[in-house]
């Protein structure tokens, strides 16, 4: 009995070792299905976590790299429309508080086929590019400042330089011109944003060659929603806007609708269209439609 319980014990030890095994695989079996479902969902969550923090330039109060190429189409009256394209290059400097930016512009216009000028077939021997509508405007150069920014709220200011570089008077301000702007951001709990701002755009030479100034202040209550899926984004843009030329004064709104379009150029890209509408009796025009692809984040 002792020389079977020696024999015995070796084995009773290894079946005893081998059931815990099968035990422990039993175990681990039926753990895998609740280990790859949670697997599962932490793959799904993933990709919405990490699209929630791509900066897709609404918030005015964070400044990233951006490259922008935008086309906006004005209908002036029912006889006549003008067009504006648009490439911007936006970089974040120093400690990224503040940034700067470049605009080149091309006016597209009738009235630059048309110079309110005499002797045009004189000039058009000279200048072989009078007679086409699309035509270099004022490049513009901006410093944007953000200070004070915390979880509810955040500042900023903005001074851009109009450059006296259109190639006729109607595809620019005719002078050298600047806007200044200051505005002021609210992290609402909803997780929109509310930045009014105001706006002011003045001319540095008194006028252009005929006489024609520019001076207007604009009260801008730009408004960013909460939308439920980030590939997505939505802002509002109402404003008041007067002349001090001509003491008019008249109201826009503009909507923005992007979508995020994944990486590209070793950035975020994205796709945007703006309609807007102008209102009152001084209203320069009647509405207008902006239609854009920008790379950020690069």
């Amino acid at each position: 009995m002792l020389l079977s319980n020696k024999l015995h014990i070796p084995y009773v030890k290894r079946f005893g070792d081998h059931m815990n095994k099968i035990q422990k695989c039993a175990q681990a079996t039926m753990r895998m299905p609740l280990l790859k479902s949670m697997a599962f969902l932490i793959s799904l969550a993933s990709p919405i976590m990490a699209q929630e923090e791509i900066n897709n330039g609404t918030n005015p109060v964070k400044l990233t790299s951006q490259i922008a190429f935008q086309y906006q189409f004005n209908q002036i009256n029912s006889s006549l429309n003008t067009g504006l394209l648009e490439m911007a290059y936006t970089k974040p400097f120093g400690d990224g508080s503040q940034s700067f930016r470049f605009t080149l512009p091309f006016s597209d216009s009738p009235f630059n086929a048309h110079p309110l000028i005499s002797g045009t077939a004189g000039i058009a021997a000279t200048n072989p590019s009078v007679g086409e509508e699309l035509r270099l405007g004022d490049i513009s150069l901006m410093l944007i400042k953000v200070f004070g920014v915390t979880e509810k709220n955040g500042a900023a200011a903005t001074f851009e330089l109009f450059l006296d570089t259109a190639e006729t008077e109607t595809a620019g301000y005719g002078q050298f011109a600047a806007e200044a702007s200051a505005y002021y951001a609210w992290f609402l709990d909803n997780g929109s944003i509310f930045a009014p701002a105001l706006v002011h755009t003045f001319g540095l030479e008194g006028g252009n060659s005929r006489g024609v100034d520019v001076n207007t202040t604009t009260i801008d209550f730009y408004y960013v929603p909460k939308l439920n899926n980030p590939k997505y984004y939505i802002t509002a843009d109402p404003a008041i806007i007067h002349d001090w030329e001509t003491d008019a004064t008249f109201g826009s709104l503009q909507v923005t609708f992007g979508m995020m379009t994944g990486k590209a150029f070793g950035g975020d890209s994205q796709i945007f269209i703006k309609p807007g509408v102008m209102f009152g009796g001084d209203a320069p025009a009647d509405w207008s439609v902006q239609v854009g692809y920008k790379v950020l984040n690069f």
